[in-house]
């Protein structure tokens, strides 16, 4: 078999439909990214109505992101072993359930930071369950040429949804009260588990129904399949390494506009959707060009191009320089999703998938509180020494220095030859 056939036929899967199944999924996790788009809002809204201490209030937040670290492996367990379309069924069925529970909590003034940490930590293993099941159901659900393109609608359609439409919707909720908010939160994933009850077809993984190994077993095989496969393990780390980076520039970005920018509130608020509209934009047109492009190739250009905008962020200071880095920014991080999700599905083994996924997810997710604590920790040790200004822009030049420096490590590991043979083994299990 020639190099070549694993790569996607563009022209081929542009005629090949993507399916009435997988836009019942798309409509379902549309559904979902909306609600979780009012809750990136009304949060912390309703967590510093609660109380004035900044540590509570970060509390709430770090309880969303905690299960991806304490709960996704065993999600990936549970989603080789059981039917997937009832998994995320169930998810989002508690889920549900947990924010109707919120609401009548807050509409009845009994809301505090112990109760709203607990709520957010259950929704948030919720999340985790559903969101992993769902990128291992998208390769049975369209053909294989046209992973890119569903994959790309679902970044897209999560994007807009989370960061263009949540976010202002929120607002407009919580002017009438936050009971409202979290409410629609509510009809909205219950809305997203009526869409998926709708989903025909069989969405058991190959093993479901085997007496098969243990939880810990099935664990343990997950694990070492991800460590040892020559592709998906570089790919873990160099996600790992790179959202580190992207982490310490978030932690002190709000700063860094304010005090070397100097924008406004009003301002920084556009700032933060120049890179949401640079995903969008990645969403809509990388599946166009990603089957002429090497996935290894694509990788390292786009780690190069995330090291370089950082560190022009970095060694600037002009408003408009920082737009069009992080458009650039947004497009790139988008493509760099599309681009290892579908490398990701056409490598895994369906009996492996939802294991092998939560375990790079965590491995990659795991270093966001690594990087932020590092960005914080560095602008604060240097700015009695080179000043505020530069050590605001240390974690950018840091992040950049890195990226440039993964670029090289991907051009070692992760060569073409290397991930041509690994998808033709796929191809041939």
């Amino acid at each position: 078999m020639s190099r070549s056939t694993p790569r996607t036929d563009t022209e081929h899967s542009r005629r090949e439909p993507l399916g009435r199944r997988f836009h019942t999924l798309l409509g379902a996790m549309g559904s979902g990214n909306l609600g979780d788009g009012i809750a990136v809002v009304a949060l912390p809204w309703y967590a510093a109505t609660l109380t004035g201490d900044p540590f509570q209030v970060a509390l709430v937040g770090a309880a969303t992101r905690l299960p991806w670290l304490l709960f996704a492996l065993i999600a990936g367990v549970v989603g080789d072993r059981v039917d997937r379309r009832r998994l995320m069924v169930a998810a989002a069925g508690v889920k549900g359930v947990l924010l109707m529970a919120l609401t009548a909590v807050i509409a009845l003034g009994a809301g505090s930071i112990p109760l709203l940490v607990t709520i957010t930590l259950l929704v948030g293993t919720c999340e985790v369950f559903f969101d992993n099941t769902a990128q291992a159901m998208v390769p049975t659900l369209v053909p294989r040429s046209r992973l890119e393109r569903a994959n790309g609608y679902l970044q897209g359609v999560e994007r807009v949804l989370d960061k263009f439409l949540g976010a202002p919707l929120a607002g407009m909720l919580l002017a009438l009260s936050t009971a409202w908010a979290f409410g629609a939160q509510a009809a909205l994933i219950l809305s997203a588990m009526v869409c998926l009850l709708g989903l025909r077809g069989d969405h058991r993984p190959a093993m479901a129904g085997e007496r098969g190994p243990g939880i810990l077993l099935m664990l343990r095989e997950g694990l070492a399949w991800l460590w040892h496969h020559p592709v998906l393990r570089s790919t873990a780390l160099l996600s790992g390494a790179s959202n580190l980076a992207a982490a310490m520039m978030a932690a002190v970005l709000v700063l860094f506009a304010q005090d070397v920018l100097g924008v406004g509130p009003q301002g920084y608020g556009l700032l933060m959707t120049v890179t949401a509209a640079g995903a969008v934009l990645g969403a809509l047109v990388v599946p166009s060009f990603s089957g002429r492009i090497h996935p290894a190739t694509a990788l390292i250009v786009i780690l190069v191009i995330l090291g370089t905008t950082a560190l022009t962020v970095g060694l600037t200071r002009d408003v408009a320089m920082f737009v069009v880095c992080y458009l650039i920014t947004g497009f790139a991080s988008m493509w760099w999703n599309i681009t290892l999700i579908s490398l990701f599905q056409r490598s895994t083994p369906d009996r492996l998938r939802s294991r092998a996924f939560s375990a790079h997810r965590t491995l990659s997710w795991g270093m966001l509180s690594v990087g932020m604590a590092l960005g914080g920790v560095l602008a604060s040790a240097l700015e009695t020494t080179v000043g505020r200004e530069w050590a605001l822009a240390a974690p950018f030049l840091a992040a950049g220095t890195m990226g440039l420096a993964l670029s090289v490590v991907a051009t070692l590991v992760l060569t073409r030859k290397v991930v041509d043979q690994a998808l033709v083994e796929a191809e041939s299990a």
